[in-house]
C-alpha cells in the first residue's frame, strides 16, 4: 500500500530502534483544543461545555480510540473523539475513568475482560517514517536506522501496541542475524506519545520514527517498509510473529498480525461503529488494509 507520495519503499533484511525518556499520552478531541497542564486534552465528551450542553445531549457519540485512529475517527460521523495509546485506553476503561459510547483499539486482545465480542475492521503494517528532506538519502530502512547520526522515535510499549510491536519487530530482526543489537538500539531511541510521534518528526525533533503505515500516509510523510516477516502485516507469518514477546507491567504480549477492532457500548455507539467499519474506501486510502472477510465479528479470545 503506497503512501500519498508513493514513497513507501520495500526494505529487506534487519531492523533497528531504541529508547530515551518516555512521556505521557496525548489525548485529542475533535471538537476541542483546550489542554490541561500536562498538555493533554482529557475529556470523554460527557462534561458540559462552559456555555452549552454535553456532547451526548447534542446527540453526538463519545468515542475512545487508538492514537493511530485519531484522524479517521473524526471523519466517520458526528462524534467527540478522544485518542490515546490502546493500552492507555484500556486502563481508562478498567479504572472507570471513561464511559464512551464506543471504543476502537489497535489490538482486539486488549478488549479481554471488557467485552466478549468485537468487530475487526482493518489491518496495518509497521514502517519507518522519515523526514521529507531525507527521503532521497535512504532506499533501505536498515541503512537509516543503523545510522547513529540519525535520531529515532518510537512509542511506549506500556501505553500502546505500536510500542510493543516495535520492540518485538526489533527482537525478531535481531534473531534473524546481521549484527543488530535490538536492546542497544532501543536504549537510544526517544519515546513519544502515539498521537504526538509524527508531529515531532514533522517539526524536526527527530529524523525518523517507527510508525504504522496509515500514520505515514495521513501525515504525508515518506516511509520505508519493513519485511513482512517483522512488520506484523501478513497472517502467513503469524508463527514467526509469535516467536517474539514483550513483558508489560500487567501482562505478557505475544506477537500477532495487526488487527483493529471496535466495540459499541450504547445504541449511539453502534451507529458510529457501523460507520467506522463500513468506511472501507476511506480506510484504504489512508493506508489501512481491509481483508475480504472484514468487517468481521470475533470472540475476543480469537
Amino acid at each position: 500500500m503506497p503512501s500519498r507520495r508513493g514513497v513507501l519503499r520495500r526494505g529487506a533484511g534487519l531492523f533497528v530502534a531504541g529508547s530515551a525518556a518516555g512521556v505521557g499520552a496525548l489525548a485529542v478531541r475533535s471538537n476541542a483544543d483546550d489542554t490541561n497542564a500536562d498538555g493533554q486534552t482529557a475529556s470523554d465528551g460527557s462534561a458540559a461545555d462552559a456555555d452549552g450542553p454535553t456532547d451526548r445531549e447534542r446527540g453526538r457519540a463519545t468515542v475512545l480510540v487508538a492514537g493511530s485512529l485519531q484522524q479517521i475517527a473524526t471523519k466517520v460521523g458526528a462524534a467527540s473523539v478522544e485518542a490515546h495509546g490502546s493500552v492507555a485506553c484500556r486502563r481508562l476503561l478498567e479504572d472507570g475513568l471513561r464511559d464512551p459510547d464506543a471504543v476502537a483499539l489497535a489490538d482486539p486482545r486488549l478488549f479481554s475482560g471488557l467485552t466478549d465480542r468485537v468487530t475487526c475492521f482493518a489491518t496495518n503494517a509497521l514502517v519507518v517514517a522519515l523526514r521529507e528532506d531525507l527521503a532521497d538519502e535512504y532506499d533501505d530502512w536498515r541503512a537509516l536506522v543503523s545510522d547513529s547520526d540519525r535520531t529515532l522515535g518510537r512509542t511506549d510499549p506500556e501505553r500502546d501496541p505500536l510500542g510493543y510491536r516495535t520492540v518485538m519487530a526489533l527482537r525478531l530482526a535481531d534473531r534473524n542475524g546481521g549484527g543488530i543489537d535490538a536492546e542497544a538500539v532501543l536504549d537510544r531511541t526517544n519515546v513519544f506519545p502515539e498521537t504526538g510521534l509524527l508531529r515531532t518528526l514533522e517539526a524536526g525533533g527527530i529524523d525518523a520514527a517507527f510508525a504504522y503505515r496509515n500514520m505515514a500516509v495521513e501525515h504525508d510523510l515518506p516511509s520505508l517498509a519493513l519485511p513482512d516477516r517483522i512488520d506484523f502485516s501478513n497472517p502467513e507469518f503469524a508463527d514467526d510473529y509469535a516467536r517474539a514477546s514483550v513483558e508489560l507491567n500487567d501482562r505478557t504480549v505475544t506477537g500477532a498480525p495487526i488487527r483493529y477492532a471496535a466495540n459499541a457500548r450504547t445504541p449511539r455507539g453502534e451507529e458510529w461503529v457501523e460507520k467506522l467499519t463500513g468506511a472501507i474506501e476511506t480506510l484504504e486510502t489512508r493506508g489501512f488494509g481491509i481483508p475480504d472477510s472484514y468487517p468481521r465479528q470475533i470472540d475476543v479470545s480469537e
